[in-house]
């Protein structure tokens, strides 16, 4: 942090070659050098990927262009290549006729969607088409986005606004329903299934209570892939409550909605199309550099109708500019990345990338699943899941408890048995009982020794290992979910998240990874018994 404590500006501009490479010479020091290597086939904790190799070359285009997709004026030709690209988006999610995208690529009084700086403007945008949809002008009302919510609200006959979703929707809907002036205490979460799943008895049964309330539910936010654990919720029947309750739905799928290529995982998305608005990331898995964030809009009027605002001198009514039905005014032409992506990798090599690291998250999860220091939390969906490390002296009662839950390793996924790491197991267990004993003690006697784990794995103490473990191979993150798994959890179980979507990770990263946990694991358990 010292490297970057300089907040004064140079005096003047610098025309000596030498203190411009001096520059580059620091940047490469302190900050390329030390840089987190995000495209570490080691690296299995976050959305984060290799890249294709064009996108180099993509990146000093866009730079070097400076394109602002605002207006028309400014980018004449990449504004009608982010047409096109949404087009393909809204096709490959929507699937309307020929004919139809042939003729809204030439309107200026429609578009398929808006390229955003990531999927928090993306959720935002849906949001706030959202609540001006359901309050609308008509001859007495000029509308929510003139008058205002209290305004809107008498109006209209109804005493609140409400968001609702599951528990693990994403934290961007917080800020949004900040911004957009609902407050945070209309998100109505409902609790998850065992599979991750928003419950959809909850959901109807609190549906019914705000309806008796006149609350105005102005969204129903299903997630395609929650970012804890990859849960997919059932969007067929989140989309006909949305019906029935005369509310939108919006699909947070800026993780999850690009499996919408694979004709293999697909069907993991059903009802996805009923969705009005969708959030996808180029920068997940179309594998695009960050920034890159889509809003899809199922009736390409919707934003005409609700959000749209010109000016004079800039974004006018007839014109063709993004601008009008974009939250952010300047923008770069990103779209070129996706744009890209879509056509060099196309549907099969992103296809491809998307089916492959969905093989090794079940390979990884295969393997961890065998060793008696970890216990499965959420089973991978896609290519995320979670599990936890189990100290030495709970290892037996971890194995007993997959013994009795077999459809866990057998009924999931198959996998070929390795019986060395068996025995290598059982050979760790014997060396450290006695290291463990003093901590052991501790919990011996207690009911609930196994949901106590959280003591041992996440604490204070932890910090010095976690430093340390950066200067190895391996990372994976770490969270607290809620699971039905262990009720008496309230505050949620402590957690290591793999997220596999990088290309460049091999069978064999995997089992380096595993093995050093297993390493940390070991080194943490004898720093609480000394």
């Amino acid at each position: 942090m010292l490297k970057f404590g300089n907040s004064t500006i140079p005096k003047g501009i610098s025309y000596d070659k030498k203190d411009i490479i001096n520059y580059f010479f620091k940047i490469k020091t302190n900050v390329v050098e030390n840089a987190t290597r995000v495209s570490s086939p080691y690296m299995m904790g976050h959305m984060t990927s290799a890249l294709p190799f064009f996108h180099k070359h993509i990146s000093k285009l866009i730079s070097s262009l400076n394109q602002n997709v605002v207006k028309v004026e400014t980018s004449s030709t990449m504004t009608f290549l982010e047409r096109e690209t949404l087009s393909k988006l809204h096709r490959a999610f929507y699937n309307m006729e020929d004919n139809y995208y042939k003729e809204l690529l030439t309107k200026n009084d429609g578009c398929f969607g808006c390229i955003t700086s990531g999927g928090t403007i993306a959720n935002l945008t849906a949001l706030w088409i959202s609540r001006n949809n359901a309050f609308p002008k008509t001859d007495n009302f000029n509308g929510i986005e003139k008058e205002g919510i209290i305004s809107a609200l008498k109006y209209y006959n109804y005493n609140d606004i409400a968001i609702i979703g599951s528990e693990l929707m994403h934290y961007s809907f917080k800020k949004a329903a900040d911004i957009l002036g609902i407050g945070l205490n209309k998100i109505y979460t409902i609790p998850v299934d065992s599979e991750y799943k928003i419950r959809i008895d909850l959901l109807t049964e609190k549906l019914q209570e705000l309806k008796q309330k006149r609350i105005k539910v102005i969204t129903i936010v299903g997630i395609a892939s929650t970012t804890e654990v990859g849960s997919i919720d059932d969007l067929e029947k989140l989309a006909d409550l949305a019906e029935e309750y005369g509310a939108m739905f919006h699909v947070d799928g800026a993780w999850g909605g690009s499996f919408i290529l694979s004709d293999k995982y697909r069907h993991l998305l059903k009802g996805i199309q009923r969705a009005d608005t969708i959030t996808i990331d180029g920068h997940k898995l179309l594998y695009t550099p960050i920034g890159c964030g889509v809003v899809l809009f199922k009736s390409p009027f919707l934003p005409t109708t609700t959000i749209r605002k010109v000016a004079n001198y800039i974004i006018k009514t007839d014109s063709m500019d993004h601008g009008k039905t974009t939250l952010e005014g300047s923008r770069p032409a990103n779209a070129l990345y996706i744009h890209a992506s879509l056509n060099i990798l196309g549907q099969h090599g992103l296809r491809y990338l998307l089916e492959t690291s969905i093989e090794n998250t079940k390979y990884m999860y295969n393997l961890i699943n065998l060793y008696p220091q970890f216990e499965i939390i959420s089973k991978p969906i896609t290519n995320i899941f979670t599990y936890r490390y189990i100290p030495t002296w709970l290892q037996n009662k971890n194995v007993q408890i997959k013994n009795k839950n077999n459809d866990i390793n057998s009924s999931f996924y198959t996998t070929n048995n390795n019986n060395n790491n068996n025995s290598n197991n059982n050979n760790n267990n014997n060396n450290n009982n006695n290291n463990n004993k003093i901590y052991l003690e501790k919990y011996n006697n207690s009911d609930n020794a196994y949901e106590r784990i959280n003591d041992v794995t996440f604490n204070n103490e932890e910090s010095e290992i976690i430093d340390d473990e950066r200067l190895r191979k391996g990372f994976v993150s770490k969270t607290i979910i809620k699971t039905t798994k262990y009720p008496n959890c309230t505050n949620g179980v402590a957690v290591l998240r793999v997220v596999i979507a990088n290309p460049l990770i091999t069978k064999e990263s995997i089992k380096t990874v595993i093995e050093e946990q297993i390493e940390f694991g070991l080194k943490l358990e004898k720093e609480y018994c000394n």
